[in-house]
């Protein structure tokens, strides 16, 4: 798969977005989704996406 030449920030954003949902769904697995989301690092920040936030911690008396 070839990376999006000259696209903006917002489009690769959003496309990326749409990925995120079907992972989201169930219809692709996260290992791709992880895969994709490493290969367009440099166009966009990965702290926007769900298999990068860190998972809050219970909480504890």
């Amino acid at each position: 798969m070839s990376k999006i030449k000259k696209a903006n920030k917002g489009n690769v954003f959003g496309a990326l977005k749409l990925i995120e949902q079907l992972y989201l769904d169930n219809q692709i697995p996260g290992l791709v989704f992880r895969n994709i989301i490493k290969e367009y690092s440099d166009v966009v920040s990965v702290t926007s996406f769900n298999c990068y936030k860190e998972k809050a911690l219970p909480k504890t008396r």
